[in-house]
């Protein structure tokens, strides 16, 4: 995992609620396995945003909507 990933992950572990860790890391685990294989594009985003934005912490979300519309842009 590169620094930047790395970096996209932990701040996105740290906002998740502590009963959706696990689901939250197999979902950044596939997000970035994509990433990787060229398989990331904005209509898989799109499908899976409103699943991790329900593992968020509620004070979180924005916060983290904005550094994943960030994120996308650069696909």
């Amino acid at each position: 995992m590169k620094a930047a990933e790395k970096n996209f992950y932990d701040f996105i572990l740290d906002r998740t609620k502590a009963d959706h860790q696990e689901d939250m890391k197999h979902l950044l685990a596939e997000l970035l396995e994509r990433k990787s294989t060229d398989k990331l594009d904005k209509m898989y985003l799109m499908g899976v945003v409103p699943r991790a934005l329900s593992y968020l912490e509620p004070d979180s979300v924005n916060e983290v909507k904005k550094v994943v519309s960030e994120f996308s842009a650069k696909l």
